[in-house]
Parts: structure tokens; C-alpha cells; sequence
């Protein structure tokens, strides 16, 4: 595992001077601990001689309630390589109950009394929004066209809200939001991992993946162009991390892990991932202050990995380059999509309902050409803001969008604040962390992923780098000097 550069413990802790406590632990009787212990290896035992994949899945479920129960930081870790996966044919819906697991074994240590550090006002600002958007969303189901439809639609939107919350409110440690920024580019190779073995491929229906890019590389993720837009995030994060990593070894490591992910970004061949890449390294030389040659030095590196794989591959390079080739349909269903919003300007035509409309909206004035992916096979509109606008109006739009400017908002300032407590490392890791979440918003321009639970892991790092930040610089807290102070998890 990668070593961190922190020093040894503080003996007391960041906010009341106090020695710091675990932050959560099991008030569970041993012996029924042990009992239902034995119980289940029993019932595994069973299932592995009669069903060896079931009996697998409940080991492995049993393994991370466990690791729940135990450890939740480290569990949110373990869970993250899932959210990279989540529409891979093996994984069936463990992503799923690993989530509802987390927000589970939240829930429970808190009410076993267990409080984890307190946001505060700025914070709980961006909390009432999240709020706000959730309530927004599922009012809109009422005018929505397919009501079951909606109602999916809403359950994933309450659960990539929950990751966002869990991890705001369980992992504002140095040491955490370190595990965190690690997970994530973990699970970019975990990812990766599995489309080499040939494992992607996705278990939904065909309105999240244009048939005609099934032959590019996919990844764990099942469309060539939501892997890229994660793989432009995962390239920032661990950037951001190598000041942290204390050994040669491990810079190492994590340099040849970014240069794979480099690898598989182009052989995406997505030109929304190359898009959000470029402009992720445009945005890391205006941010990176007295650090920009080394950030412009880096983003050379990945760069020629990524035009070294498109030299050695005549057909990416063409299909990345060929800008008049008769579209892919794009622009037609962003058409549609303003024609809609036009027609809908304040609450949308309803969540998940874009599809379904959409129909009703070929025959007005001018020509689309694509017009199959409007009504043959009905697309979402791949963009991440006009699916917001057509679906839930200018109010779901807005409160998105004030989610996003807080949370870029709370990294810069995290930033800015470790600079001025001479704490380089995680002042790169919150540049990084902005920059991540700046790619992987350029990218959905080209994708309708305001669900992807990726998304929202991105968004919660710059809020948990500010509480960190804040208690760091607040009297009796431990301010770091060169090096982050390490506080127990």
C-alpha cells in the first residue's frame, strides 16, 4: 500500500484539544457477534456446494458488512472501485447493496453516538441544497410522463446524494480523504482491469449507450464515453496525490498507474474524455501557482501517452479527428432537448421523461437527420445540463448548479487555507480534486450522468477538504507545517 508523508499522531485532537476518539465502534455483544458469525460461515458453507457464485456474493456481502461495521471509513473506500463498475455483467447489484450497506452502517453509528465532525453553517449551505434538489426531483415525478419510471430514476439520484453525504460527514481526515482520492483512481484500474478481460458491458437498457461506439474500449463501465470522463478525474487525483506518498516506490507506482489510465483514456477514443482532459490541464496550470511547471511537466507526460496510443492506432486517431463525418447525433437530440426546456422553461416535462417527449418534438421546423435515436431507439440527450433543463426545468438546473459552484467553491478555499498552514500536500490534493471535478463536468457535455455515483464522490471531496481545512486553522487545532497532521479514524 502507498505510504502517506504525515508524522507520527498528535496527542491531542484538532477541535477540543481532547485525545481523539475512534470513530465508530461496535456496541454489539461479543458472543452474538461470535454466534451469528458461525451461523453464516454455516449458511455460505451451504450455498458454495450448491451455488459457487451465490455463495460467493454472500461471502463477500458478509465480508463488507463486516468491514462496516469495523472500520466505515475503510468500507467507503473498499465501496468506491464499485462505483466504477456498477453496470458490469459480474457484478450483478453488489454495487447497490454496498451502498445501502454504507448509508446503513452510517444510520447506525450515529445513532450508537457516534457524530462525526460538524460542517458548519458554509457547509450546511450546500447540504439544504442537496436537499433542496432531492425534494425538487421527486416532486417532479408527479407531472413526469412514465411515474415508474421517475420513481428509478429518483431512488438513484437519493443514493448518490447518500455517498455525498457519507463521505462529507465520515472521511474529513488527512488520512481519509487521502483513502478516498486513492479509491477512486483504484477504481479507474479496477475498471480499466475488467474491460481487458473482456467482463464490461452493461446490465441497463440501450438508452445509456449509443450502439455505434460498442466496439471502443469500455471498460467496467459499459459506454466508452463515462469511462473516459472518469479517467480524466482519476489522472488529476493522482497527480494531486504524489505529494503525499513519502516513497520512491510509491511515486513510482502511482506514476505507471496514471499512465495506464492515460492509456485507456485514448483508447476510449472518446473525443468528450479528450475534451475534459484538456481542459482539466488548462485549469491545473492556472491553479497550480508556484507549482506550474511541475503541473505542465505532468500533463506533457500524460498527453504523450495519449497521442503515442493514437499514433499507434490509425483508426482512433481517425475517428478522434474526424470532426465532418456526419455526426453521431449528438446535436440533434441537444435540439430537441432545447426545444423541450423551451416549451418547459420552469419545472421541465418531468424526470426521466425525456425519452418518452422527446418524440413529440421531430416534427416542429427544421431538419434532423438522426431522427432514429429520437424515436426508433430513444436516447437520453448526453449532456448532463440539458437533460437537467428539458427534465427538471431552470429550478432542478439551478440547484444543481449551486451544489457545483459550492463544492468548487469549498476546494478553493481548502486550498488556500493549506497554503497559508504550510501544508503543500493537501493543498495539491484540493487543487487536484477541483481540476478532477472540472474535467469530469467538461466531459458531461457529451453525457447525461447526473447520477453517476463517481460524480458525486468527486463533489464531496472539495467539501471534506474544507472541513479538514478549517479545523486545521482553528485555535487549539493542529495546523500542519510542510506536512499533514494525522488524526485517528
Amino acid at each position: 500500500m502507498l505510504g502517506f508523508d504525515v508524522p507520527q499522531p498528535v496527542p491531542r485532537s484538532l477541535t477540543t484539544g481532547a485525545h481523539p476518539a475512534p470513530l465508530a465502534r461496535s456496541t454489539v455483544p461479543q458472543g452474538l457477534v461470535a454466534g451469528g458469525a458461525l451461523l453464516v460461515a454455516m449458511v455460505v458453507g451451504g450455498l458454495l456446494t450448491y451455488d459457487v457464485r451465490l455463495g460467493l456474493m454472500l461471502t463477500g456481502a458478509c465480508v463488507f458488512g463486516a468491514l462496516v461495521l469495523v472500520d466505515l471509513p475503510l468500507a467507503i473506500a473498499a465501496w468506491i472501485p464499485l462505483a466504477w463498475i456498477e453496470y458490469s455483467h459480474f457484478t450483478g447489484r453488489a454495487p447497490l447493496l454496498a451502498a445501502l450497506l454504507l448509508v446503513v452502517g452510517w444510520l447506525g453509528a450515529r445513532r450508537a453516538g457516534w457524530r462525526p465532525p460538524h460542517a458548519g453553517a458554509g457547509d450546511g449551505r450546500l447540504a439544504i441544497a442537496v436537499g433542496l434538489l432531492l425534494v425538487w426531483l421527486t416532486l417532479s415525478v408527479a407531472w413526469a410522463g412514465d411515474r415508474s419510471l421517475a420513481w428509478h430514476e429518483v431512488k438513484s439520484w437519493y443514493i448518490s446524494a447518500a455517498a455525498f453525504l457519507v463521505i462529507v460527514t465520515t472521511m474529513a481526515t488527512p488520512r481519509n480523504v487521502r483513502i478516498v482520492a486513492l479509491a477512486f483512481v483504484a477504481g479507474a484500474l479496477v475498471s480499466v482491469l475488467v474491460g481487458v478481460t473482456g467482463h464490461s458491458g452493461l446490465t441497463t437498457t440501450a438508452d445509456a449507450v449509443d450502439l455505434a461506439t460498442r466496439q471502443r474500449f469500455s471498460g467496467g463501465q459499459g459506454d466508452p464515453n463515462y469511462l473516459a470522463a472518469g479517467l480524466v478525474a482519476a489522472i488529476a487525483l493522482g497527480a494531486g496525490l504524489l505529494p503525499s506518498v513519502r516513497d520512491h516506490a510509491g511515486k513510482l507506482g502511482l506514476g505507471v498507474a496514471m499512465a495506464a489510465i492515460a492509456a485507456a483514456l485514448a483508447a476510449t477514443e472518446s473525443r468528450g474524455g479528450l475534451v475534459g482532459g484538456l481542459v482539466a490541464l488548462v485549469a491545473a496550470v492556472l491553479l497550480a501557482r508556484r507549482q506550474r511547471l511541475r503541473t505542465a511537466a505532468f500533463g506533457v507526460f500524460a498527453s504523450a501517452v495519449v497521442v503515442a496510443y493514437l499514433m499507434a492506432s490509425p483508426g482512433a486517431l481517425q475517428r478522434v479527428t474526424a470532426f465532418n463525418a456526419g455526426g453521431d447525433g449528438r446535436a440533434e437530440l441537444w435540439t430537441v432537448a432545447w426545444r423541450m426546456a423551451g416549451d418547459h422553461p420552469v419545472a421541465g416535462v418531468g424526470l426521466a421523461s425525456f425519452q418518452a417527449d422527446a418524440k413529440g418534438y421531430v416534427r416542429e421546423p427544421g431538419t434532423l437527420q438522426f431522427v432514429r435515436l429520437v424515436v426508433d431507439q430513444p436516447h437520453v440527450a448526453h449532456n448532463l445540463y440539458l437533460q437537467q433543463l428539458a427534465e427538471t426545468g431552470v429550478v432542478g438546473l439551478a440547484l444543481l448548479a449551486a451544489i457545483i459552484a459550492a463544492s468548487f467553491g469549498a476546494a478553493t478555499r481548502a486550498a488556500r487555507r493549506f497554503d497559508e498552514l504550510g501544508d503543500p500536500a493537501l493543498a495539491a490534493l484540493a487543487r487536484a480534486s477541483l481540476v478532477a471535478t472540472i474535467g469530469f463536468l467538461t466531459a458531461s457535455l457529451f453525457i447525461s450522468d447526473g447520477t453517476d455515483k463517481r460524480l458525486w464522490i468527486l463533489l464531496a471531496l472539495g467539501p471534506t477538504l474544507w472541513v479538514i481545512a478549517r479545523r486545521a486553522g482553528a485555535p487549539g487545532g493542529a495546523a500542519g507545517h510542510s506536512r499533514s497532521p494525522r488524526t485517528e479514524t
